[in-house]
């Protein structure tokens, strides 16, 4: 057990303080602070927490030499999960072997190649689709690649609908550079106790292309991908490349956005929350109607939805009134109490309009810039960080935290603050 410590804090290694690589201007250490009412008051590790319950040692095989790119998860439920990695050519099979903490084993899933990437050097991108877990449950996996032991992995399963328990995660925009910045972030990120990792887009610099998500997204959040989820919205510089084929190619989305919106908007539940990612580069008619149509079927007590490009913000972008107009009304009029959205490469928290609370949280990685503030905000700060949010029965929380670990600001929302708790809970 001292050995697994051991390694575990290794892995979560000691947070940089040194300041922000800069994007114009950056900081790593917020100046001021907003409402700090609702703040953490103690903090722990989602990565120790699974490295207690599994064995998360990378294994001394030659199976892992043909990985390019580690396992990730991907549309992790109550029931089920997908696990996703890439090999060079020389790789001709994949399996994960999913046990539980103590080496019952549960299931195992044969891989099938994905016919939708298109990877260089004859590379294959490979899925594995598990079924038949159990909610809120945390599971061992191993992937074997041709036979031979590659990786181990662990995940939890969501809790079900009317849990007792919690939903956690963190979010983030506008990480991906590769940089001191989005390494310090990172490193806060770990100290926290999430269940997965909501992504606001602008998730590659410069373009998106395959490369830079190698570089800027998979090979800096590896440690933590192999373990928790991720559920990305696309943004501007994913669509620089290809239409963002290549976004749509890494990640293995719901595929519920209707034939305009497979993979670019979708839905997914989470415990008792449900979630709604929306596509900022292609507003319009058509994604409203979907929108409007989602969030009247919702009968889970908590909404959140996200996007890139916000649609109020202080910030050097400003907000997009087309995002108000096509979106905005649709919000209000089902009571979404949170939105979460990127771009603005800094944090503003605005007062409620029309009973919605958007977060600009797009300091995640690619430096700083100035933001100031208009009639709508309630609190910004031009600083690297990211945001921690937990859902309960009685109350939605937004905990904002600096690349330093200092918590700035915090917001919380009251269950009587969302309609949806009249229907079924």
């Amino acid at each position: 057990m001292k050995a697994k410590l051991a390694w575990m804090m290794a892995v979560l290694g000691a947070a940089p303080l040194t300041g922000c690589e800069t994007n114009r201007s950056g900081d790593l250490e917020s100046r001021g602070a907003g409402d700090l009412s609702h703040a953490l008051t103690s903090r722990s590790s989602a990565l120790l927490e699974l490295g207690l319950a599994c064995d998360l040692r990378a294994p001394e095989s030659g199976a892992a030499t043909s990985l390019q790119r580690r396992p990730y998860l991907q549309r992790v439920t109550d029931r089920s999960a997908q696990v996703v990695w890439t090999t060079d050519g020389s790789a001709a099979s994949g399996t994960v072997v999913v046990a539980s903490p103590a080496g019952v084993a549960v299931a195992s899933a044969t891989a099938v190649p994905d016919p939708s990437a298109r990877l260089p050097k004859g590379g294959r991108q490979w899925i594995s689709s598990l079924s038949g877990l159990e909610p809120d449950t945390i599971y061992c996996y191993e992937l074997q690649v041709d036979g031979g032991l590659a990786r181990r992995g662990a995940l939890r399963t969501a809790p079900s609908a009317g849990s007792a328990r919690p939903v956690r995660f963190v979010a983030l925009g506008d990480s991906g550079y590769g940089g001191a910045d989005q390494q310090a972030v990172f490193a806060q990120m770990k100290t926290v106790p999430f269940d997965f990792i909501v992504h606001l887009g602008d998730i590659a610099y410069e373009g998106g292309t395959r490369s830079e998500l190698e570089r800027f997204f998979f090979s800096v959040y590896a440690d933590a991908l192999e373990d928790f989820a991720v559920f990305p919205a696309s943004g501007n510089h994913e669509y620089e490349s290809e239409d963002a084929a290549p976004f749509r190619e890494a990640f293995v989305l719901p595929e519920n956005g209707a034939p305009d919106g497979v993979e670019r908007w979708y839905s997914y539940d989470y415990g008792d929350v449900h979630f709604v990612v929306l596509d900022t580069e292609r507003v319009g008619a058509a994604q409203a109607a979907w929108l409007d149509a989602d969030l009247e079927a919702n009968r889970r007590p908590w909404t959140i939805v996200y996007f890139h490009r916000p649609a109020f913000s202080s910030g050097e972008h400003g907000g997009d009134r087309n995002i108000q107009r096509q979106f905005g009304t649709v919000l209000a009029r089902h009571h979404v109490p949170l939105v979460l959205s990127g771009h603005d490469h800094d944090y503003e928290r605005t007062k409620a309009v029309d009973g919605v609370t958007y977060f600009v949280s797009g300091g995640g990685g690619r430096g700083t810039r100035p933001v100031g503030r208009s009639s709508f905000t309630a609190f910004s700060e031009a600083v690297c960080h990211f945001l921690y949010v937990t859902a309960t029965k009685e109350e939605l929380t937004v905990h904002a935290i600096d690349g330093t670990g200092q918590e700035f600001d915090s917001w919380s929302f009251p269950a009587s603050t969302t309609a949806a708790t009249k229907v079924g809970f």
